[in-house]
């Protein structure tokens, strides 16, 4: 079997699990690229690796933008319910039928959002590795951005020494640098700095997380509903997701 056919039957596998975007890359980006320090890198951490599939699906944007509410929580907990799922069972394909090592590493995997407080960095970014392997770019937000969803989508790795051929890394950057982000961020923590990506306060951010947590409805994503790039806003051309009062309804039910 050659590393195209069996990057075929892999991905044909997670859209059959349920994935929407399924792409990947050689570990060797982290090193050729790097944005993260080489303790975040896949190859120093499991050091059988060699690809990483990245697998999407998105987030529907009539109900990210009622966020801060409960539709919101629900949305995000069930997406990442699915995706930790279907990475599990891909890994698991890749180690039963294919006889190659493969693990996932879940969406989020932190106990609760307050310890993010002191540490706000996870384990591993999928973020980066959906950038590596081509599902998107990074935006000015620091979420990462797809031709198909904007940055409404959820994100999950599967990390294999399969031989795989690799996708392209998408070369003109998505995001349009509109702002909003920056000006509808609650708390403000986006600032300029004279780079592509704005400066964020992460402690600020996570701390606003808290917050809302303690109200019942996290997380924030107002950045992610603001952002007009995608695919998915195109069905909402002309006329609003959710009307304001649809979303101050939504906010005063449930939480």
């Amino acid at each position: 079997m050659t590393e195209g056919e069996r990057k075929e039957r892999i991905c044909k596998k997670a859209k059959d699990l349920g994935a929407n975007l399924v792409r990947s890359c050689s570990i060797k980006k982290w090193r050729e690229l790097p944005i993260q320090e080489p303790e975040f890198w896949p190859e120093n951490i499991w050091p059988w690796s060699k690809n990483v599939i990245v697998l999407a699906i998105p987030l529907f944007a009539p109900m990210v933008q009622t966020t801060p509410s409960m539709v919101y929580q629900e949305l995000y907990d069930t997406s990442n319910r699915i995706l930790d799922g279907i990475s599990y069972q891909l890994a698991n394909y890749i180690v039963s039928e294919l006889g190659f090592r493969a693990i996932f590493f879940p969406r989020d995997c932190y106990y609760n959002v307050e310890v993010l407080v002191n540490n706000p960095s996870a384990a591993f970014s999928h973020v980066l590795s959906g950038y590596y392997a081509g599902i998107g770019t990074i935006g000015d937000s620091h979420n990462l951005i797809s031709k198909e969803f904007g940055p409404r989508m959820r994100v999950v790795s599967v990390i294999t020494d399969a031989p795989i051929s690799e996708d392209e890394m998408i070369s003109e950057n998505l995001c349009i640098h509109c702002g909003q982000c920056l000006k509808k961020c609650p708390i403000q923590c986006f600032s300029e700095n004279g780079n592509d990506v704005y400066h964020m306060d992460k402690v600020a951010c996570t701390k606003h997380h808290v917050e809302i947590k303690n109200q019942h409805h996290w997380p924030c994503g107002v950045c992610i509903g603001v952002c007009p790039v995608g695919e998915d806003m195109k069905a909402y051309r002309g006329e609003m997701p959710v009307t304001q009062e649809g979303i101050l309804h939504c906010q005063s039910y449930g939480s």
